[in-house]
């Protein structure tokens, strides 16, 4: 009778200790670097990791918010970072250079790139952009327009570059015709402020690249896939959660990240990234990149004189941990 005593004992004691975690393995610590602020941007990220989905996975997962001077992709390369969020022309411009990175996997498929006007101007197409003035607000910009401009046989040299910061006033002033914004904050930003306003997205007119990418190092794939594997897991499936109710999304990133986030345009914005995640395939695949896509997007590099050569889009992504 002790003996089984004994043996009942020492099964309660390890069950307990199982259940309260102190039989599981260590979480491995994974550090995320953002290329923006935490917001409903990275929904993904941030739900998964407020539901608990990776410490489920065996991950402790810190998230960096950027700053300035802060390049995530680098970070990745000098392991200051496992995964980087970053958008496909950066990567591919890295990887150019000699930097061993790959996307695992994508939050948007679509880029929110796009060119914002007052409605009263009648600016609906790239072709109503000539002789207009147009907001530069970064380099990426002139590459946008350009290619946007291609598609319908024009040049950047049919327009008018007006170098501005990243503030909408001077559309708002009549100072430019044109602004290069992204399709989930400043077009949402003006009509709530009273504005009528018309804008082109990027992606409709030959500016197809993906964007929100997650980004890790060649070595990290060979050598820890699991956790790759489940950091994207994990991610993909806050973006399901997120997408169901982007109000319910939106009110618990601002509470826990984005305190000065405005709840209605958080919640707009999540409508309009569920818009460029799923487009044309639904949420079932939700991630998924195509390599058509990333040899489009080399191309178009090249011939703008981004990168000096071109690369295999093998080189750029993998679908192995999208396909499991």
């Amino acid at each position: 009778m002790k003996n089984i005593f004994a043996k009942c004992l020492c099964l309660s004691i390890v069950t307990f200790f199982a259940i309260n975690g102190y039989a599981k393995e260590p979480l491995q610590p994974v550090t995320v670097q953002l290329n923006w602020v935490p917001n409903v941007q990275f929904a993904g990220i941030l739900v998964a990791k407020e539901k608990g989905w990776y410490e489920e996975s065996g991950i402790d997962l810190t998230i960096k918010g950027w700053a300035e001077g802060v390049v995530p992709v680098l970070d990745v390369v000098a392991g200051k970072a496992q995964v980087a969020v970053a958008d496909s022309a950066e990567l591919i411009r890295f990887r150019v250079r000699g930097s061993t990175v790959k996307a695992i996997g994508t939050a948007f498929r679509k880029s929110p790139s796009c060119l914002l006007s007052l409605k009263a101007k009648g600016i609906e197409t790239p072709k109503d952009l000539v002789g207009k003035k147009v907001g530069i607000n970064n380099p990426e910009s002139v590459v946008t327009i350009s290619i946007m401009l291609k598609s319908q046989g024009l040049r950047y040299e049919d327009i008018i570059p007006v170098k501005v910061g990243w503030d909408f006033q001077p559309l708002i002033d009549g100072t430019i015709d044109v602004y290069t914004a992204f399709m989930n904050n400043e077009p949402l930003t003006m009509k709530k402020l009273g504005y009528d306003v018309t804008y082109m997205p990027g992606f409709k007119y030959g500016y197809d690249f993906y964007s929100g990418l997650y980004v890790v190092s060649d070595k990290m794939i060979q050598q820890n896939p699991r956790i790759v594997q489940n950091f994207l897991s994990a991610t993909l499936r806050g973006w399901k959660e997120a997408f169901k109710d982007p109000a319910a999304a939106a009110k618990l990133i601002i509470a826990k990240y984005y305190p000065a986030g405005d709840a209605e345009q958080q919640t707009e914005s999540l409508k309009v990234f569920k818009y460029l995640a799923t487009f044309g395939i639904g949420e079932q695949l939700i991630g998924f990149m195509e390599e058509e896509i990333w040899e489009k997007a080399i191309n178009l590099l090249y011939e703008y004189k981004e990168i000096d050569k071109k690369i295999p889009a093998s080189d750029v992504f993998t679908l192995e941990f999208l396909k499991k």
